[in-house]
Parts: C-alpha cells; structure tokens; sequence
C-alpha cells in the first residue's frame, strides 16, 4: 500500500458526515440517499459497460451483500442522525467504534490471540477520539440519533469483516466493487423512499450542491480509498484510520458550520494518531512475512484479507512469484481490472 494513500482515506471519508449535514437542511435522508445513488450510479455504470466488464453470480452476491451493509445501512445511519441534529464530529466519533467492534470479532475468532501493540494502540486511538468531540455526546440529537449513527457503524463492521473473511473471485477491482455495490444501494433507497413519499427531490439548489459533495468526496473518494486500504492492509487496519475521522470532521465543520475548535480537540488528534500508528505498525510485520506458525493464527484476517483482494498470496497463503503471474491470462480489460 502506498503510505500516502490513508491521507486521502481520512479526508474523503470525513467529508460525508459533513455532506451528510449539508443536505439535512433541504431535503429527508431518504431523499437524499436516493438522489445520491441515482447520480453516482450513472457513470459506474457507464464505466463498467464501456469496459465491457463481465461479473459472474458469486462476485455479484458478494458485492451485493457488501453494499448493502456499507453503503445502505451505513449511510442511512448516519444520514438520518443528521436529520435529527448530531453535529458532524459527534457522527463520526460514534463511528469510530468500528475498529475496537473489528478487532474484537477477529481476537474471538482467533481464539483469543492477539498483538499487544496493536490492542494499545486501539485503546489509545479510542482516548483520542474522546479527547476530540467526546464532550459533544450529550448534545444535539440525543439518545435516538446516536442510536442511529451506532446501528450505522454495525452495518459498516460487518461489512468489513465480510469484505475480509469473503474471498472475491479473481479479476476484479475497486471500480467493479463500487459499481456493483453502488447498484444495490440505490435499489435499496428507491424502495425505502418510494416507500415513505419521500423520493421527489426538492426544488433547491442548495440540496443539488450538497448531492454534488456526497457524490464527488465521500461516494467516490471515501468508499474507493477505503476498499482500496481495505483490499492492501486489511480490516483492522483500514479500522483504524478511521480514528482520525472525528478530528478531521470538526476541522472541515470550523468554516462551514462555525463549530469552535479546541485545544482538547488537537490533543486527541494527536493521541488518536499515535494509536493509529500503533496499529499499522503491528500490521506490517505480518503482511509481509510468512504464513507459517503463529503468525498466521495471530493474524487471520489481515492475511486473508491480503489474499482475497490485493491477490498476492493464493488461497493456501503462499506467496505468489512473479514468472508465475506472468504466466497467467492476461485480464481482457486491461489496466481498468485495477480501479
């Protein structure tokens, strides 16, 4: 993975909790979940049928599956706490319990093992997010939209682990992971918003502007930056850069919502990036060692994660050569299997 590439992960990522708040002010979160979907879905489709891309049932049912809980039930958890008034920072503090939720699903299913670095780090990143927007809790939204942000975040755990733990079929790339899941979203809120009533757009173009941004930064560039981490450095530590959401959400709320910014608030940045360092720095040993031993079973996840997606290792983990990739079928879409 290029160290770079979680930059853009944390930035794009945190400008959907403010894109989701930009919207609340002109239009229901069903309206603008499915306004979101029908312009994004234009071009990813667009993409996949100039591409002449071919997916068979098992990556449909897969990606299908995925898109539903990271991208229906996220989002309408999030969007509807906008709704009913959660500040953008306190949203994505809730969120950002999905990397304790990741870590501890895969400590079970380890039987227990786990690296001690990558645990404190956890920790840490957590006492930094409390730092930032921690005071915000009892704020504006109350118990019903954290609520909903807390059932969003579930949705987006286990979208993860699935993502994880599910090998993808060989052949594909973010581009095809977002087209298809893109597709069963807007499925999803076309029915939900026919639904309620709810599904005609309002005749306002600051509801259009705020489409434009979700459409733009979180749609394309935070769900394409995090499958690409996901895809490279697995769920745990994909999880973890999520710890810095909350900082980087007040900072983009400051000019645009005029939210104050605290001293507090850039002492838990800096403690959260500590604990995201942690984490990562656990991880790298493993992706790029061998499988053999403890290793491997201290690590199921980022290792099987690495197999599934970034195709570097084949199933039974060993390391695939070059001359043996070259000798492979080349990929009739050519560059475009990568994005």
């Amino acid at each position: 993975m290029n160290r770079f590439t979680p930059i853009p992960l944390v930035v794009l990522w945190s400008s959907g909790f403010v894109g989701a708040t930009l919207a609340s002010r002109s239009a229901p979160a069903e309206t603008t979940l499915l306004w979101r979907y029908v312009v994004a879905v234009v071009p990813l489709v667009g993409w996949a049928l100039w591409t002449r891309r071919r997916y068979g049932a098992r990556f449909l049912v897969r990606e299908g599956v995925i898109g539903i809980l990271a991208q229906g039930g996220y989002c309408l958890g999030v969007y509807r706490a906008a709704d009913m008034g959660v500040l953008p920072g306190t949203s994505a503090l809730v969120a950002s319990l999905q990397p304790p939720l990741v870590a501890a699903v895969l400590w079970a299913g380890s039987g227990g093992r786990t690296d001690r670095r990558q645990a404190l780090g956890l920790v840490t990143g957590m006492a930094g997010v409390l730092l930032v927007v921690g005071g915000d809790l009892g704020g504006a939204g109350g118990t019903a939209g954290l609520t909903a942000v807390g059932l969003g975040t579930l949705s987006l755990t286990a979208a993860t682990l699935v993502a994880g733990r599910w090998a993808e079929p060989p052949g594909h790339g973010v581009m095809d992971s977002l087209a298809v899941q893109s597709v069963m979203a807007l499925g999803s809120f076309a029915a939900v918003a026919l639904a309620t009533g709810t599904a005609a757009p309002p005749r306002d173009g600051d509801f259009w502007l705020a489409i434009a941004w979700l459409v733009v930064l979180p749609a394309f560039g935070g769900y394409g930056t995090y499958y690409y981490v996901l895809r490279t450095s697995g769920p745990v530590a994909v999880s973890a850069w999520l710890y810095l959401t909350p900082a980087v959400a007040a900072l983009w709320a400051w000019p645009m919502f005029g939210e104050p910014l605290t001293v507090r608030a850039a002492v838990g940045f800096l403690i959260a990036a500590a604990g995201v360092a942690a984490v990562v720095r656990a991880k790298r040993p493993v992706s790029h060692s061998s499988t053999r031993g403890p290793q491997r079973r201290g690590d199921p996840a980022g290792c099987a994660a690495a197999g599934a997606t970034a195709g570097t290792r084949s199933r039974s983990g060993r390391e695939t050569r070059p001359d043996e990739r070259a000798r492979r079928r080349p990929d009739p879409a050519g560059p475009a299997r990568r994005w």
